[in-house]
């Protein structure tokens, strides 16, 4: 039983440590009744993000700070729905705590890569430099739909003066 909940998990037993190779299946009745009176607002949720992102890409300012890579073609921006938004810095904990210290919450998506899962062990003993150095580095600003402009200022602002 406890392998058939982790394959559902995407083979995880713990958030980001996948035992086994599996899937994204949690999806439970209570889960799909709260996405189902979500869903008529996805779009402007979507839209909000995209906002947001735009104005990092074009307002965060610093040399320390590798905003992602996205086409400058308008029409991929806005398709792409920036479900996280994520940087990189070769100081990830220092920037992490420079941020938290201004009250802005950040986070470390997939910090494991994957070749040093459990569930791809078998090419655990290979070398994947730019894998490895990107996990190092990479850590999501804050792109909540909910984010005042005021808030996305700040971030913009406390991320400039790093």
């Amino acid at each position: 039983a406890k392998v058939v909940l982790s394959l559902r998990n995407y083979g995880s037993e713990k958030k980001y440590h996948n035992k086994f190779v599996g899937f994204n299946s949690r999806l439970d009745e209570l889960q799909a009744a709260f996405l189902n009176i979500k869903l008529p607002f996805l779009d402007l949720d979507n839209h909000k993000r995209r906002v947001i992102a735009k104005r990092y890409l074009s307002e965060i300012k610093n040399d320390k700070i590798i905003l992602p890579t996205v086409s400058k073609h308008s029409e991929d921006l806005d398709h792409h729905v920036f479900h996280l938004f994520v940087i990189r810095t070769a100081n990830r904990l220092d920037l992490q705590h420079y941020l938290q210290y201004h009250h802005i919450e950040t986070m470390i998506h997939y910090p494991v890569a994957p070749h040093q899962q459990k569930a791809l062990e078998k090419w655990s003993h290979l070398s994947f430099p730019v894998t490895e150095k990107i996990h190092r580095e990479v850590l999501s600003l804050p792109i909540s739909p909910i984010l005042t402009e005021g808030e996305v200022d700040f971030v913009i602002d406390v991320l400039n003066k790093y």
